[in-house]
């Protein structure tokens, strides 16, 4: 799997990645973003480094299963923390599937999205991409670069105009 080119993509989209081992590395990369409160998508990955979380101090975070049901609620998401299908190092781009239809309804609202990628899914070619988002039962699926951006405004650079202003990769290998 090309790594290097998929931080060297995501950098030029100018969103963050990096590797991460284990669940203790896991919840060490969420704990240095928790200076705001953090909102997890309900996946096995994330309910497993929860108490990790909490065991490092963080307390302000909660599963999208917790959260209120109305609008208001979800549009105080300051950080979200999801799960990708995978990633296409060639574009920088990650696939962002419904299979947790809130965190993908509400992946366009925080202010910062963190977006785990499994690493057996982070180095896919264009066609496998097609092919893995063919499979999506729903139908749903969002291919993001980078954070949202726009130029409509002078045409000047603004970035989480329409969603995410701050978008980090953590490429995940879970502990064998």
């Amino acid at each position: 799997m090309d790594f290097e080119l998929l931080l060297i993509r995501l950098a030029e989209a100018q969103a963050h990645g990096r590797e991460i081992i284990g669940l203790e590395q896991l919840a060490q990369a969420l704990a240095e973003r928790a200076n705001q409160p953090l909102v997890l998508e309900d996946h096995p990955w994330l309910q497993k480094v929860a108490p990790r979380l909490a065991a490092q101090g963080v307390t302000d975070f909660n599963f999208l299963s917790e959260m209120p049901p109305d609008q208001a609620g979800m549009a105080q998401i300051n950080t979200l923390v999801t799960v990708a299908a995978g990633a296409i190092p060639e574009t920088g781009s990650l696939i962002i599937t419904a299979q947790s239809p809130l965190a993908f309804r509400l992946s366009g609202c925080p202010r910062q999205h963190i977006i785990i990628v499994p690493q057996e899914r982070a180095g896919l070619t264009l066609a496998q991409a097609l092919e893995l988002t063919a499979q999506e039962p729903s139908g749903l699926v969002s291919w993001l670069t980078g954070p949202s951006r726009t130029a409509d405004i002078e045409k000047t650079l603004v970035l989480g105009a329409q969603g995410a202003e701050s978008l980090e990769v953590l490429i995940y290998c879970p502990e064998s």
